[in-house]
């Protein structure tokens, strides 16, 4: 997430929203963002229903994975395990998306 935080202003430029989403408890994800002083929400998702909508949850928790969604709600572009910690790649694919 602070590789993340750290590329903000690449991802503003390409016009990139960026979320983070697990399946920890709203005020877990909470004192987590505040501690990275993470400048893009974290969402809660206890049920786990978008982790299992995106096949990415795991018996105890999610896979890390990184997805870039177009406006059209299409995904673009995954980047798992180390891939997924790397903005690179994700900066690189919202960049290629932008006008």
């Amino acid at each position: 997430m602070s590789g993340l935080r750290d590329h903000k202003a690449q991802f503003d430029d390409a016009s990139a929203q960026v979320l983070g989403v697990s399946l920890d408890s709203l005020e877990t994800q909470t004192k987590f963002a505040e501690s990275l002083k993470l400048p893009f929400p974290l969402l809660s998702d206890r049920n786990g229903k978008a982790a299992t909508a995106y096949g990415v949850k795991g018996l105890l928790w999610a896979h890390r994975t990184t997805f870039v969604i177009d406006e059209g709600g299409r995904i673009t572009a995954i980047f798992e395990g180390k891939d997924a910690i790397d903005p690179a790649g994700a900066v690189a694919a919202c960049k290629s998306k932008s006008p």
